[in-house]
């Protein structure tokens, strides 16, 4: 079994809420498995007793007659009628059921029953999907198998766990794979067959060419400043597509809603205040990506960037993008403006640390320029370099945490050490 303790935390901690628990996510990132295996254990070991366990699969072809409208409730009812008795009413794919909002806040009146759903089309999708249940609905956003639940589940000599990781990512139905080929046609088949339908169903858009060019053109330009207007130049100049910007803020909203990729801002460190455009895109999948620009990486650095990223999210931390401006002087002596980025900004509750990422540690006589930009952020918060090769991690003389990219990702203290 694979262990996803970080959203079972968060399911356990909901328990016997008044609210619906939403389950949303990417498609095939373990929404299901999480509520019908890990967490329906969970319960069993607790006490529950499995006929208080109410498991309903809309996707199935015998559970056809709950479509209609009321039948999903009537049915729940009846075989939980105990007004005495808890149950758990696990829903999955709830968004094919008739009227499903109203059905699950019927459900939801009744006080000895704790509700779960999930789904995965594209009208389920939507990140709008807990303001359809206004106050009534709690969300749970479930994302691919972080490299620390890859790794536990890893069937192989740990050593290679890594570098299969940051090619073929964290989707849980890799693991049903056994040769690089398969696994290469389950992410593209999941690519073109599964995700670009959905976003071009929910945004309802018949330019499914342009779209997928604009996904490819996404994977292609990870951890690079973007916005629509870039990326409609860009597509007319490397893919003769003619497309306005208008509809590509279309795509991206899409892209969005359906977990593909998040959008990063990027904040003003010193003036304390974010930018709106341009942006960056991360996958949510590195895998993912990586098949659509087929397995070609030119910038190793782009790549660790979005598996930091991932792990940071993850982790329940809120990411943005830093941007810093000083004065600095040019080969003539002359000060003049510069901009530096710091890979990094992540946030939770008063804690906030600054991550830059490199491919290794630097050398002496390149030290302080590479280090700048962490070292040029006011205040004594937490900075952090992540190595993309082995390496025991330290605090260097400067007071910067220099940590291995495999340490930063399998420790899960490694942004306090």
């Amino acid at each position: 079994m694979i262990k996803r303790d970080f959203y079972l935390q968060q399911l356990i901690s909901k328990r016997h809420s008044s609210k619906v628990k939403i389950i949303t996510g990417l498609r095939r990132s373990g929404k299901s498995y999480l509520l019908s295996k890990i967490y329906k254990q969970y319960l069993l070991e607790q006490g529950v007793n499995e006929e208080q366990i109410i498991i309903v699969e809309l996707d199935d072809e015998a559970n056809d007659k709950l479509l209609r409208k009321g039948n999903l409730r009537e049915y729940i009812e009846k075989i939980a009628p105990d007004n005495d008795k808890q149950y758990y009413i696990f829903i999955d794919e709830i968004q094919l059921a008739e009227d499903f909002v109203r059905a699950v806040n019927s459900l939801n009146k009744h006080d000895n029953y704790d509700i779960y759903i999930t789904g995965s089309n594209s009208k389920f999708l939507s990140k709008d999907i807990n303001d359809e249940f206004k106050d009534r609905g709690s969300e749970i956003n479930v994302r691919p198998l972080s490299f620390s639940e890859f790794y536990e589940a890893y069937p192989k000599d740990k050593k290679y766990a890594l570098s299969e990781y940051l090619r073929y990512g964290g989707m849980p139905g890799l693991f049903e794979e056994e040769t690089d080929l398969a696994k290469e046609r389950y992410l593209d088949n999941l690519m073109n067959k599964v995700y670009i339908d959905d976003i071009r169903k929910n945004i309802n858009t018949t330019l499914v060419d342009e779209l997928s060019a604009t996904v490819d053109a996404l994977c292609s330009v990870t951890g690079s400043l973007t916005n629509p207007l870039n990326m409609t130049n860009y597509l007319n100049s490397n893919r003769n597509i003619k497309i306005n910007h208008e509809t590509i803020s279309k795509f991206f909203e899409g892209i969005t809603d359906a977990f593909l990729f998040d959008k990063v801002k990027r904040y003003d460190i010193k003036r304390k205040q974010y930018l709106n455009t341009p942006m960056k895109f991360y996958c949510q999948d590195i895998g993912l990506r990586n098949v659509r620009i087929n397995f070609r990486e030119p910038n190793q650095g782009f790549l660790i960037e979005n598996t930091v990223y991932n792990e940071l999210i993850t982790r329940g931390y809120r990411v943005d993008v830093g941007l810093l401006t000083f004065q600095k002087k040019n080969k003539d002596w002359k000060y003049v403006n510069t901009q530096n980025e710091v890979d990094f900004i992540a946030r939770m509750s008063s804690k906030e640390y600054y991550i830059q990422i490199m491919n290794d540690i630097p050398s002496e006589k390149h030290l302080n320029n590479e280090y700048e930009s962490l070292l040029k952020v006011p205040g004594s918060f937490k900075k952090i370099m992540v190595i993309n090769r082995p390496t025991m991690y330290f605090t260097n003389d400067m007071g910067i945490l220099v940590i291995s990219l495999e340490d930063f990702l399998l420790k899960k203290d490694s942004l306090d050490l």
